[in-house]
């Protein structure tokens, strides 16, 4: 990828946002229940009408924390955040991605398993990132961060991942509840996979596998700010992060794992608007380097039903003529 961006820039970037996410962070351990004392009133409200996408206060006063610091030290720069309403803004070339907390449902639960994560893009490409995660023995938490080119860091101490030669069958992996409806393992590949975990939170899992932590983790149902500041880390720590869609790429029997690249492949500036960022995310499948390339081969889509139907009168109809 041609940068034109100063690496003192890119690195400038990265150190805010790691100081930003460890101040989500605190600011979100001071919402967060506490099984020894009165729990506060999260306030919570939902953004669907059947219940499932939650939003509590400390969602929204995270987000405009967030927004508030950016903007006082980036007044040029774009900012898309989960919590936010503007849809038609046009955007710069250079935009934050928020998500203040993901792993709300988990967070309201009282279940410490959540994040806050903070994604920086150049013209679409994600370029710096910094996920908060509590951590037990560590107050608040931690945050893990990196910058392209620049490697990935836990607080201030550089990651180290030992090299991931061939998948353990042993190890963990995070997997999405609708993994079963939605993807398959190659049959003989099975028995290998490993031990599945699901999290609740899609920047916490990334996080895992940038960690070194889970050996690999699929990501289904996300939205940007989920997975921007996710994809910097697995890159920077020595893993790669794949998106299944059509094009040229790692071939399954149902579909393709590409190279995630840019968010927007024709970057405008001032013709991008918030809109176009805010629709899902294809599956992505992450790991190290070394082990992708299998996994790719042998997890694969699930064939549309549909198409399954008329792929076997098709093949019916040729056996009749």
């Amino acid at each position: 990828m041609d940068m034109p961006l100063k690496k003192n820039f890119i690195v400038g970037l990265q150190n805010d946002a790691y100081e930003l996410a460890m101040s989500a962070g605190k600011l979100l351990q001071m919402y967060f229940r506490d099984p020894l004392s009165e729990s506060q009133d999260l306030k919570v409200s939902y953004k669907d009408s059947k219940g499932r996408d939650p939003v509590t206060i400390a969602d929204k006063n995270v987000q405009d924390f967030l927004s508030e610091e950016i903007k006082k030290r980036y007044p040029d720069h774009g900012i898309v955040g989960e919590e936010s309403d503007s849809t038609e803004d046009s955007l710069p070339d250079i935009v934050w991605v928020l998500d203040p907390l993901d792993g709300t449902r988990n967070f309201m639960h009282g279940f410490p398993c959540y994040a806050s994560s903070i994604g920086v893009m150049y013209k679409g490409l994600p370029i710096a990132g910094a996920i908060f995660i509590p951590w037990p023995n560590q107050n608040p938490g931690i945050v893990i961060h990196a910058s392209y080119s620049n490697g990935c860091k836990i607080n201030d101490k550089p990651l180290e991942i030992p090299a991931m030669k061939e998948i353990d069958p042993n190890a963990i992996n995070t997997l999405p509840g609708s993994f079963a409806g939605r993807f398959k393992f190659d049959s003989q590949f099975s028995s290998k996979s490993g031990e599945s975990r699901m999290g609740g939170s899609i920047a916490y899992e990334m996080s895992l596998v940038a960690l070194g932590i889970t050996e690999y983790a699929v990501i289904s149902g996300s939205h940007l700010w989920d997975v921007l500041a996710g994809i910097v880390l697995v890159n920077e720590s020595g893993g790669r992060s794949l998106m299944q869609k059509a094009g040229n790429g790692l071939r399954s029997d149902t579909g393709v794992w590409s190279e995630f690249g840019a968010v927007i492949e024709s970057w405008e500036p001032g013709l991008t608007k918030v809109s176009d960022l805010r629709r899902g995310v294809s599956p992505l499948l992450l790991a190290q380097s070394d082990i992708i390339n299998t996994l790719a081969t042998n997890i694969q889509l699930k064939q549309n039903p549909i198409k399954k139907i008329a792929k076997s009168i098709f093949s019916q109809n040729m056996i009749s003529i």
